[in-house]
């Protein structure tokens, strides 16, 4: 067995694949085309992963169509190679019930490469007298996370490790202000959610034009203001637009006039020069790129998470982003849980924006978990959901019968908390009580 690859095992786990559907699903979350060595395994892995997501049959067959169709068939050396690879199965070498196990050693040799190929590069950047000695640390630490994080490694730990890591967070959360998780912006809110807490996904429901961005824009706020590292990837709206809209959260000059600066007087632009300067020393991150596949979204927001510190990841919105899948319930449902796992593993918090279906009742009927697009697959993978409420009246303008509905909480209560729309501030308030 060579230090850097595994060939044999590689080739095992590819014939369980061929010949088994169950040895198939269990190695798909733990390898990528990536890991393996030979360009002609990678090339059959990819070949097998786009017949998997797709909810087609795999086989020898069917995935030698798949490379023919692709002109990659020769190139991993015809049929005869694809069939070779059941042959440590059929000569009793090998055992599909096994499977994970040949899985966790390509994937281990895979970050053997990953670690040889940084050291050499490394060392390169050590041998560069431009580099500052800092950066060429800086650039080993980063390296090394990104190995440790393209691992997805875990394993059970004893509770003896968690007790004191558990009393840790809760003295942790105790100090900040009352509040355990991150702040939206609403108190009430805050106060029946317990905030954004890290490893949560939150999804906000809202129809066409109803103040998703503008909630979203209002979470990035309330927690730049406190100090904490947020992003948002604004897939639907350009960046310079979601930052026109904290000019009017953070000024009194009214959104609308932002929009038409041309009866703006010499006032109002120092004041939103004034707002601008507070707003430069806030940690939002913006990310403006029209399209994004989940797989890109993810890296990017690793990235983020380790260069910024970022605690929170706002994607606005669901159905924007590219992920594999025939229907819009699959696709819906893998960034979903993507996005769920991201939440989990990196230990911060993801506000997935969604679009609602338009209630039977019409436009300004009070939506429920039923008109969440495909509401079963974010539902179930979402902590908490809520739905946004603003009737439109006769004037096109809210009624001030605003509501922000919790229609799941994992960790408190539910229902409907009482709002008005600044429409000039584009800002939820909290109701005065009468």
């Amino acid at each position: 067995m060579q230090a850097l690859a595994n060939v044999d095992a590689e080739r095992t786990v590819l014939g369980c694949a061929l010949v088994e559907a169950e040895c198939l699903y269990r190695v798909l979350p733990i390898l990528r085309a990536d890991n393996f060595s030979l360009d002609s395994n990678r090339r059959i892995f990819h070949a097998i992963s786009l017949l998997a997501e797709a909810g087609k049959p795999v086989d020898v067959m069917t995935v030698s169509d798949e490379l023919a169709a692709k002109s990659h068939l020769q190139a991993i050396g015809g049929v005869a190679y694809l069939a070779s690879l059941t042959d440590t199965l059929s000569g009793g070498l090998a055992r599909t019930m096994n499977v994970e196990h040949y899985a966790e050693q390509v994937r281990d040799k895979s970050r053997r490469r990953q670690a040889h190929a940084a050291a050499e590069h490394l060392m390169a950047a050590t041998e560069d007298p431009s580099l500052e000695t800092s950066e060429c640390l800086h650039r080993i630490g980063e390296s090394l996370l990104q190995i440790e994080a393209d691992s997805g490694k875990t394993t059970a730990r004893p509770i003896r490790e968690l007790i004191p890591q558990a009393l840790h967070e809760l003295e942790r959360q105790a100090a900040n202000d009352g509040l355990v998780g991150l702040p939206t912006g609403l108190d009430s809110l805050d106060l029946g959610t317990g905030g954004i807490r890290e490893g949560e996904m939150w999804t906000v429901g809202a129809l066409t034009g109803r103040g998703k961005t503008a909630f979203a824009a209002q979470v990035l706020l309330a927690n730049g203001r406190a100090g904490k590292p947020v992003c948002m990837f604004s897939l639907e709206m350009r960046e310079l637009e979601v930052v026109k809209r904290f000019l009017a959260a953070e000024s009194t000059i009214p959104a609308f006039q932002i929009r038409n600066p041309r009866s703006l007087a010499k006032d109002s632009w120092r004041e939103l020069a004034s707002a601008g300067a507070e707003l430069l020393n806030w940690p939002i991150y913006l990310d403006g790129s029209s399209t994004l596949t989940i797989q890109e979204l993810l890296a990017r927001a690793r990235l983020y998470i380790r260069r910024h510190g970022v605690k929170l990841i706002v994607v606005d919105y669901l159905r924007l982003v590219e992920a594999p899948g025939r229907e819009l319930r699959e696709r819906v449902g893998y960034v979903a849980n993507a996005l769920r796992q991201l939440a989990k593993t990196e230990d911060v918090g993801v506000v997935l924006l969604s679009q609602l279906r338009r209630p039977e009742g019409g436009m300004n009927a009070r939506p429920t978990m039923l008109e969440l697009k495909e509401s079963g697959d974010i539902e179930a993978h979402s902590h908490v959901v809520l739905l946004l409420y603003m009737p439109i009246g006769e004037n096109h303008q809210p009624t001030g019968e605003e509501e922000v509905i919790i229609g799941k909480n994992r960790n408190g209560a539910l229902g409907p908390l009482p709002v008005y729309f600044d429409n000039k501030r584009l800002q939820f308030f909290e109701k005065a009580v009468k």
